[in-house]
């Protein structure tokens, strides 16, 4: 048959799609209850709560779908026809930051449906963070409406605890080439544990690229930094980050990189920021 369809369910949560009727591809593009969170015209994002009783749990559906042939040949390499899905790489790099001991939305599925191969429809499922907090959210608008003392506490805190995160995930080789921070969730406002979403650029790098792709995940951190956060601060994050009390020469040559690939990323990120 020229088209197929395949699905692929974290265990544990067979019945409770299946109930919902959100077992197969067809279904989860049927499904009409929930709210949409945001919508492209080849995208969309829905909050749909499932289970019943004591037992409701909130789960998020990202769909991708295909409008124009371009997509098709832009894609070619990167899923659509030849390599994993975005569903797919979001859906493993999920699992594989849960494995690590890393804070990440569980992944309950992913599928996709291909005609003569070529990708047509994908979604990934995952479950929601409790009390969601985007960290551009927290440190855009909480933050900043705190009074000076409370708000300088808590920046030091967040500083060194997302400076360990982020050094934890680089010690795994890995990397995610969207870490902005809207893609960073607090629960609530704990600042121990970050929820990375938005992982299906994410990967391990390969040996000799440690330097430039390091330096991508720390710039798209930095790029709105300098409107929040003092110089020192931003400096004793990247101390923290490296694990050690003074910039080492080839620790420098990593900071100067990183200033250079998130300078042309600032007024974009600030922009975001502030407008959320």
């Amino acid at each position: 048959m020229l088209l197929r369809a395949k699905t692929v369910i974290t265990h544990g949560w067979d019945t409770i799609l299946r109930t919902h009727g959100l077992d197969t591809v067809e279904g989860v593009y049927r499904i009409g209850s929930g709210q949409v969170v945001s919508y492209s015209s080849s995208t969309e994002v829905r909050r749909v709560d499932v289970g019943s009783g004591s037992d409701v749990r909130t789960i998020f559906i990202k769909k991708y779908w295909v409008t124009k042939p371009s997509q098709l040949w832009n894609g070619m390499f990167r899923g659509t026809f030849f390599g994993r899905s975005k569903a797919r790489r979001e859906f493993e790099n999920l699992a594989r930051l849960r494995t690590w001991g890393m804070d990440a939305p569980e992944p309950v599925a992913y599928g996709e449906e291909r005609f003569a191969r070529w990708l047509m429809r994908s979604y990934v499922i995952s479950l929601g963070v409790a009390q969601p907090i985007p960290l551009q959210v927290f440190i855009g608008s909480h933050l900043a409406a705190l009074p000076a003392k409370e708000a300088g506490e808590l920046r030091r805190e967040l500083i060194e605890n997302l400076a360990s995160y982020t050094r934890r995930l680089h010690e795994h080789r890995f990397v995610h080439h969207d870490y902005f921070w809207r893609n960073i969730l607090l629960s609530g406002l704990d600042l121990h544990r970050f929820f990375l979403i938005d992982a299906h650029k994410g990967r391990l790098w390969i040996s000799g690229e440690s330097l430039r792709t390091r330096a991508k995940d720390l710039a798209t951190l930095d790029a709105p930094a300098p409107h929040y956060f003092r110089r020192s601060e931003r400096l004793r994050f990247f101390l923290r980050y490296l694990g050690r009390p003074k910039l080492r020469p080839e620790d420098k040559k990593l900071l100067r990189l990183t200033l250079q690939l998130a300078a042309p990323m600032r007024e974009k990120q600030l922009r975001r920021t502030r407008g959320n």
